[in-house]
């Protein structure tokens, strides 16, 4: 949809999602996005810590109950595992991407820590004209597929620093989708760089009325894509009280019908989660909350586990309150995934208030039901 008046706060979080998903963070090589998401928390923060794995952890406020509010900054991408005498490299998935998506693909190879050290390169395969009859319209798998930089030899692919181990991101830069001023952007990362924004907001509105009694924790999170490992390490090490995560999830799109996704729509607000991997004392507050500050939400069965960071955080240790808010996203692990701008403020906005709620409640993990001679 395009609007012709958009609020600065809109205009806000397209700057601050254009910077933080131009930054690549291909799961463990997160540093250059690690040091922006570290700059925009201390703007809100009581303290900020790097744990061992990578977890970028803020403070705010004080308690002796805990709320962890967390999303993953990691992305997908490719790594080199071979460069040959000829200067191709073959390279494999970093997570779950869509080997459909990939040929044809301009990607930045990342030889150094800094923003401009990279070589550009496109993935390649061999073209249907020159295919075999029976191979022509057959997507191989990535790892079949070859890396072309222009190198002529493997010592040159040496010297412009290409080498096994160097991981690759999309050369692409967020955009509006359609118009200049647009609520839907499109570009490379956004699953979930789209919630980390949305953490921002949250800090935001936290700072303004920071809740009484409870300490907040905001964690961006890393290797979700390969396993849950961050959520796994800060959820046990910070062993809240309670845990709300965002994470991106597939809405209604061309293909992509209702009995698939149900009636979830890009713009339409953020997903609140139902299921065995949530409380229910956590997903009814989160709905009373926002329909008492007029925030949109849409709702969603999940019948197991919820294939984020959530699976992690409701159990880690000795287990946790847990809620999700799913990011409403087309085209999710390609490298033109689309979000919406409301879509982001609103999911930050019902976090806050769900954690300034929360304080206020009497959720308990453990209620003693019975005791014998009572």
């Amino acid at each position: 949809m395009v609007t012709s008046t958009v609020s600065k706060t809109v205009i806000e979080i397209f700057n601050v999602l254009k910077e933080l998903t131009s930054a690549p963070a291909v799961t463990g090589f997160e540093e250059q996005r690690r040091k922006l998401i570290i700059e925009h928390f201390s703007k809100y923060c009581d303290s900020i810590s790097v744990d061992v794995i990578g977890n970028v952890i803020g403070t705010l406020g004080d308690g002796e109950r805990s709320v962890m509010i967390s999303a993953h900054y990691d992305q997908l991408g490719f790594m080199i595992k071979n460069v040959n005498s000829k200067g191709y490299a073959s390279i494999v998935n970093v997570g779950g991407w869509d080997q459909r998506a990939a040929y044809g693909s301009k990607v930045k190879i990342w030889v150094g820590d800094g923003p401009e050290d990279y070589v550009k390169a496109v993935i390649s395969m061999v073209p249907p004209h020159v295919s075999a009859p029976g191979e022509r319209g057959k997507v191989p798998p990535v790892n079949k597929m070859t890396l072309d930089f222009g190198a002529s030899s493997k010592a040159e692919a040496e010297e412009m620093g290409v080498l096994a181990g160097c991981v690759c991101t999309p050369d692409r830069e967020l955009d509006y989708l359609g118009r200049k001023g647009s609520d839907l952007v499109v570009g490379p990362s956004c699953d979930d760089i789209s919630a980390i924004v949305s953490l921002l907001v949250t800090l935001e509105e936290l700072k303004k009325n920071p809740p009484k009694g409870i300490k907040v924790y905001v964690v961006a999170t890393v290797q979700e894509e390969v396993g849950l490992r961050g959520a796994t390490v800060s959820g046990y090490n910070i062993n809240p009280w309670c845990t709300l995560n965002s994470d991106t999830t597939s809405v209604l799109a061309p293909g992509v019908t209702d009995s698939v996704v149900g009636d979830l729509k890009l713009g339409a607000g953020p997903i609140v989660c139902l299921g065995p991997a949530f409380n229910r004392g956590v997903w009814e507050l989160m709905m009373k909350v926002a329909e008492e500050k007029g925030v949109p939400y849409q709702r969603r069965g999940v019948p197991g586990r919820s294939g984020n960071d959530s699976w992690a955080l409701q159990v880690a240790k000795g287990g946790a309150l847990c809620g999700l808010l799913s990011m409403p996203s087309r085209y999710m692990h390609s490298a033109n995934e689309v979000v919406s701008l409301k879509d982001i403020e609103n999911t930050g906005k019902l976090f806050a208030y769900t954690a300034q709620a929360l304080a206020k409640t009497d959720l308990k993990h453990t209620v003693e039901v019975y005791r014998r001679g009572s």
